[in-house]
């Protein structure tokens, strides 16, 4: 009788390229599919990250834009290619100029399927045609990306109460902000209910979410300004807020300009006895020189 040979558990990754203003991606694989999460740092880091996965530009199954800024498609022209498909709202798609035959076009409560993900579309609140950040469910592990906020709202907190991995920005402190040196006009944008979120209002929005899931959510701090704040700042307002409901979180904020941590959660393989399997704890596996 032949032997049986063993289902081996899936490995899902996730790693920031890059989060700021300066340029936006995030790069997550498992066995069956390559994602990457905007395109707005440099060709070559993008390459690099694929490299070090035996990976390349043509094995991307899809690219997501959650919106037509520059620092999240600048680098659109050199990571398109005419098989990649593309994944936006309506109104990104216009905005941004994205080519409509590999494009499709994702809406609330209509996710959408690809390599083994389903993605879902979360609309945000930011000064851009149709934002949205993405729930990214691959393998039993979900991810979600919620940058450029310029509001903490009700659909957000309950998709983040779902999640294994949270990107979620914290792009400013208050008093940096308020006596930094932009002008009034950009501090008023910054602050508006379309502009960005601030570290209070992150940790306001982390803490409820802490206090029910722990440890079991790694929330990574995205988008932090490089003139309105710093990542100790951005930890340090943030965990305030999360003390102060006696909750505990793993959060690590993310660099601006280089990738960052990689994290990854080990999935027990499916067979008919695993329903209702729980994946590993999740790692974080810092790069060289990252603080």
């Amino acid at each position: 009788m032949p032997q049986s040979i063993e289902a081996c558990p899936m490995i899902v990754t996730a790693q920031s390229l890059g989060s700021g203003s300066s340029g936006n991606a995030l790069l997550v694989t498992s066995g069956e599919a390559t994602l990457l999460i905007d395109c707005g740092v440099g060709i070559r880091a993008i390459r690099a990250a694929l490299a070090e996965r035996d990976r390349n530009l043509r094995d991307l199954n899809a690219l997501l834009i959650t919106h037509e800024h520059r620092d999240h498609v600048q680098t659109l022209p050199a990571v398109l290619h005419d098989e990649l498909p593309m994944i936006a709202t309506s109104g990104t798609t216009r905005a941004a100029a994205l080519p409509r035959e590999q494009t499709t076009v994702i809406a609330p409560n209509s996710p959408v399927s690809i390599a083994g993900a389903t993605i879902h579309c979360l609309p945000t609140r930011h000064d851009a045609a149709e934002p949205c950040g993405f729930l990214i469910e691959l393998g039993g592990v979900t991810i979600a990306v919620m940058t450029d906020l310029g509001t903490w709202q009700d659909h957000l907190a309950e998709a983040a109460s779902s999640s294994d991995l949270v990107l979620i920005e914290a792009n400013y402190n208050d008093a940096m902000l308020r006596h930094g040196p932009y002008p009034a006009y950009l501090k008023r944008r910054v602050a508006s209910g379309v502009g960005h979120l601030a570290n209070a209002a992150c940790g306001q929005a982390i803490a409820p979410v802490a206090k029910y899931r722990g440890v079991k959510t790694t929330w990574w701090l995205s988008h932090l300004s490089k003139t309105n704040n710093s990542p100790d700042q951005a930890l340090a307002d943030v965990r305030e807020h999360v003390r102060r409901h006696n909750a505990d979180a793993s959060i690590t904020s993310l660099p601006r300009q280089a990738p960052g941590p990689r994290w990854e959660m080990t999935v027990p393989p499916s067979t008919p006895s695993s329903k209702g399997r729980t994946s590993t704890a999740p790692t974080q596996i810092f790069m060289p020189g990252l603080d």
